[in-house]
Formats: structure tokens, sequence, C-alpha cells
């Protein structure tokens, strides 16, 4: 799938053993060290979402899918992101961390995220850079740009603060095992 505009699409894992959420800390020598996330990355030319999701699955815990369980709708984001994830089981007997990508991993009960610990609510407002041609459009530098709210979720477990898109995942991933059961 692919939308108009300009977007970074990327993929991810929801690996679940016996009802359970693998998750990594990632490592510090990483984009967004120590966050809490599933294993994942950018779609590379050529791939699909769920074979990109399955690289980096393999490329970060070491572990193959034993099944794909279901697909979870795609995110967009407000700063050009699309993410694609992939609930899959997986058997951790065999992990195998990427050191350099990850910190270590851990697991959480797919219960634990039926209710968030905390929400927060962030605002998504539009600012134009400085070059931009007000003149060009109606109202100039009194256009009426439309703003939005992102509401973030916050999950703990332990000593871990599992956030973000990470916690809309796995909240989504818990409404649809929910349903399913």
């Amino acid at each position: 799938m692919k939308l108009l505009g300009q977007f970074n699409y990327y993929a991810v894992c929801v690996p679940i053993y016996k009802n359970q959420l693998v998750f990594e800390v990632r490592s510090q020598y990483i984009a967004q060290p120590l966050e809490i996330s599933f294993p994942g990355g950018r779609i590379e030319e050529g791939e699909t979402p769920y074979e990109a999701a399955v690289r980096e699955l393999r490329e970060e815990i070491g572990v193959d899918v034993v099944r794909k369980l279901f697909d979870i709708e795609p995110i967009v984001t407000p700063f050009n992101s699309v993410i694609f994830p992939y609930a899959v089981e997986v058997d951790i007997s065999k992990l195998k961390i990427n050191n350099f990508e990850v910190l270590e991993t851990f697991l959480v009960p797919i219960e634990h995220f039926s209710k968030p610990y905390k929400t927060a609510n962030v605002d998504v407002i539009l600012s134009p850079n400085e070059d931009f041609p007000y003149e060009l459009i109606p109202g100039g530098r009194n256009y009426p740009w439309k703003r939005g709210t992102y509401e973030v979720m916050f999950y703990k477990w332990e000593d871990y603060i599992i956030w973000g898109i990470t916690a809309r995942i796995a909240h989504r991933t818990w409404e649809i095992v929910s349903n399913k059961l």
C-alpha cells in the first residue's frame, strides 16, 4: 500500500510466545536508544512489508516465525511514517540477540495491554517554514491551519515503560486477540 505524499515505510513483527508479547530494549548504538519496541525497521526496495518485518525479526532477535497469526492495521504517524505491524507466533528457545541493535528482551502477558496505565495527548500543529508563500493562500499569515491531537498510551511492566506507537500496537494486539478467543 502506497500513500500519496512523501512517507517512510516501516514494518514490525509483534512476536507472541505462549500468550506473551516479546519486547526488546533498543541498544544505545541505534536511533531511539533504550526505547522499548518490537523488532522492525525500514522496508527495503523489492520487499513486501511482511518480508521486511520477518527479516528484522531474524536480524534483531534471531528467531524465525512459527506461523503468521494476523495483520494489524497500518499506522500513519503525524511525522510521515507508515508502519505495518504483523502478529506472529515465535519460539524464543533459540533466541539470539543482535547486541548492536538490542540490549535485552522481555515478555509481557498479552492481557496486560487491556487498559493503559496512563494516556496523554500531544497536539499536532502545522508550522509552515520561513519561506512559505503565504501570499498565495487565502488569509495569508492568518490562514486557519487545522490542529490535531494524538493520543499516547503508557503501560508499566516491572521497571519498563512501554509507550507511544509500541504501546498502541500492543493494545491493538490485545483487542484483536481478545475478540478471537
